[in-house]
């Protein structure tokens, strides 16, 4: 149970840095507020932008609180039905979510870190919707090889808002941000493939070391009794 507990303990500095970032972003959202709005909205369709924002914002909550349902190891094993409906609820949530960016990224004023926001959108979208196929299709190797790539865009939300922090008044930064945009992106994909990478050579190196002990084995033969013996003489 001790082992087990420790190869699990991940998921909880990585559900708190996720309900952190909730907690910080997504409370001034919920006021409801046009005027309190964190976000400039598009001064020729405020009404459509606000009603965006605020849909992607509560799709979002909903993709990450499943989220962390979802990669927790030991609930998907005691509890394959609590999983497997987290988990249809992540994947509706995040392919509606990351639809949202674009018509969002569109009606952005700015044009701010636009191009990494779309392409975070999409590859969100796509992850997402090949990790739910390949599930449909029986393919569980794949279907948790892309559910993990839908985790490493799910989860760069936090990056957004560090960098709103580091960067308060985004307009002298243009440029910095839409570099700093792919940051978070890149660098959580690439954490995810450096893991994957990791975990399958220790199960092809376990895999070769017990084929290895088995063919090395003495087989050992039980001992004749004396009854053999005395045959053998009597021969």
């Amino acid at each position: 149970m001790t082992k087990g507990w420790r190869q699990n303990s991940w998921v909880i500095p990585v559900s708190a840095v996720m309900l952190a970032t909730l907690i910080i972003s997504v409370p001034p959202f919920l006021r409801f507020d046009p005027a309190r709005q964190p976000a400039q909205l598009n001064q020729t369709h405020p009404t459509l932008d606000f009603a965006l924002a605020e849909a992607h914002v509560l799709l979002a909550t909903g993709a990450i609180v499943t989220l962390c349902l979802g990669i927790w190891p030991w609930l998907r094993i005691r509890f394959p039905a609590v999983h497997r409906w987290s988990g249809r609820v992540y994947v509706f949530s995040a392919l509606s979510a990351s639809l949202l960016i674009l018509p969002i990224v569109y009606l952005n004023n700015s044009w701010q870190a636009d191009i990494g926001a779309g392409a975070t959108g999409a590859c969100w979208f796509v992850t997402t919707l090949i990790g739910y196929l390949a599930i449909r299709q029986g393919n569980e190797v794949r279907h948790r090889r892309w559910m993990l790539y839908s985790f490493a865009m799910a989860t760069s939300v936090v990056w957004g808002v560090v960098l709103t922090h580091l960067f308060p008044n985004p307009a002298q930064f243009p440029y910095m941000l839409e570099t700093l945009r792919w940051v978070g992106p890149l660098f959580n994909l690439g954490a995810v493939k450096w893991w994957l990478d990791r975990t399958a050579a220790r199960a092809a190196t376990a895999t070769t070391r017990g084929e290895t002990e088995s063919s090395g084995a003495v087989v050992q033969f039980p001992a004749s009794s004396p009854a053999d013996h005395i045959r053998k003489r009597a021969a």
